[in-house]
Parts: structure tokens; sequence; C-alpha cells
């Protein structure tokens, strides 16, 4: 069996700490902070979590940008040499045209290393899910699936990943272009809270809107409890940005409630900037995601 390595992007918000725990690696995509370009850093040494949040409530603009095609080839190029197959794991295509980069990166390092498999999956999801999906990935390599088995895995798996998300301010989701600024203006007026999941086109579908924080991290907390798999999930993921208060208490009710594992992840600097301060998501390995926009016939949750 062939080597290979396992890489995702910066929207896996994957820790270094996990990422080194089982050898997966990332490509960067950019940021571009009132004009200077920075790397959407997981490992946190270009500015820390704290700082890039600190940019958004100062109100400096912020921009994100896809893997560039040169972060591909500097990052895969290594490994190729070392004769390892490269998996890329990466962002719903629904959100980023990462993967369309990629597969022009592809195509110019098998003319270097024509001998090497250069792969890639759409997620069809980001943020933790994305980061669950590659570390359960790296967990089934380990087990000893080759690149062929763990394709297949992943395909049969991808969408059992499931997220829900709010954030405390519409206005950096209309200035993202996910909503007008009227609904923004409407929404943050009276304290309404959207309940965000990943779709099964790898968009993001607004389950609905409820008034105020705690309803909003209720939900949280009863998505997870009504669609966790609970043989096969033993660890829920929290994902806060700026809101580790409301983090940790949903850490200990689903310790208290659920008997299960919690791990509290940053948002990391692509998501965070569509998402803004505040946002706070769940997430866990579970029922298969069918709801998309459009379709009303996947099932709702009972809220």
């Amino acid at each position: 069996m062939n080597k290979y390595i396992i890489f995702t992007d910066s929207c896996s918000d994957l820790s270094t700490e996990l990422r080194q725990k089982n050898n997966i690696e990332y490509v960067r995509m950019g940021l571009v902070v009132d004009g200077e370009e920075k790397h959407a850093d997981l490992d946190w040494i270009e500015y820390k979590p704290e700082e890039f949040y600190g940019w958004m409530i100062e109100g400096k603009a912020i921009k994100t940008t896809q893997v560039s095609l040169g972060e591909f080839v500097d990052c895969f190029s290594p490994f190729l040499e070392k004769e390892f197959d490269v998996l890329y794991i990466g962002c719903s295509s629904k959100l980023t045209g990462s993967l369309n980069v990629f597969n022009l990166a592809k195509e110019e390092l098998l003319q270097r290393y024509p001998s090497r498999r250069i792969e890639s999956i759409d997620s069809l999801t980001a943020s933790g899910c994305l980061g669950m999906l590659v570390v359960d990935s790296a967990i089934q390599r380990d087990k000893g699936l080759d690149l062929d088995e763990l394709i297949s895995w992943i395909q049969e798996n991808k969408l059992k990943y499931n997220q829900f998300a709010t954030v405390e301010d519409l206005n950096y989701i209309k200035n993202a272009g996910r909503i007008k600024g009227s609904k923004a203006f409407m929404g943050n007026l009276f304290h309404k809270k959207p309940i965000f999941i990943s779709d099964a086109h790898g968009d993001n579908y607004t389950l609905g809107t409820v008034t105020g924080t705690r309803n909003a991290d209720k939900i949280l907390f009863d998505g997870v409890a009504q669609t966790i798999d609970k043989t096969k999930c033993q660890t829920v993921i929290i994902s806060q940005g700026m809101a580790m208060d409301r983090a940790l208490r949903l850490k200990k009710r689903f310790e208290k409630e659920l008997n299960v594992k919690v791990e509290i992840w940053w948002v990391g600097p692509i998501i965070g900037t569509t998402c803004g301060p505040g946002v706070l998501a769940t997430f866990c390995y579970g029922k298969e995601v069918t709801r998309y926009d459009g379709d009303e016939i996947g099932p709702s949750l009972e809220f």
C-alpha cells in the first residue's frame, strides 16, 4: 500500500495539537485586513484569536481569499518528493473555490511527479464538521485503510457530521454577502438569532430564527441531542469566537445530560470573518443531513 498524507485547509478550524496528534497537514487560505495580506493561520502564530476578533470589533475591513496555487504546490511538493500520495479533504465547494485551484495545482504537480496520486474530496461542509471528518479520516487511515478505501469511507460518511450554529451580530454575515442589510438591521433590532446548519448540498441553510442568545444556545444543544449517534460519536465539538462563557455552559450541559466528551475549539479566521465575534456552534456525528435550501422533504428538527 502506498503511503499517503491527508491535507485539509483553513476552514477545518483544526488546532495545532489535533493536526500533529493525527498526522494531518493543511493548506492556508488568506486574509486581507485593511489592505494588508495575511495567512488564515490555524496555529495563531501571526496573530492571536483575540487580536483577530478584535480587528472586527474595531471595524477593520477583512476579506478572505481561497487557497492559492502556490500554496498547494509548495505544501504538497515535499510529500510527493518523499513518495507520498496526497488526499486533500477540502471545504465545501459551495463556500470556496479552493477545489478549483487544487485541480490546477494537481495538473501541474503530476507533470513533475507522474507516478504519484493527488486526490481531493469535496467535504460539503466546513468548520467543526470538516475538522471532525478529517480527524476521523486520519483515524481510519491509521487503522489500515488504503487511499481508495478511505475515499469510499469519506463519501459514505461525510453527510453524517451535523452542525448547529448561530451568530451574535448579523452585520458580519451581511458584510460577507450572506443576508441583506435590511434583514441584518431588523434582526439586530429585535435580537433575532438565526440557526444555521450545513446542508446536503454543502451550503449554509437557515433552519429559522429565535429571539435572544439563550434561546439560540438551547437550540444548539437540542440539535445535537436530536441528531447524535452516541454509539459512534463520543465527542461533541463546540466552536466559539469570543463566546467562551456560553461554550462552557453548553459543555457542562452536554457532559451532564448526554454523558459525552466535549472539546471546545476556536472558530478560525476564515469562518470567523463571515460570522464575527460571538459566533457559537455545536457539531456531532449522527443522523445523515438530508435538508437543503428549497427542499421541504427532508426531516425538520423538533424545536
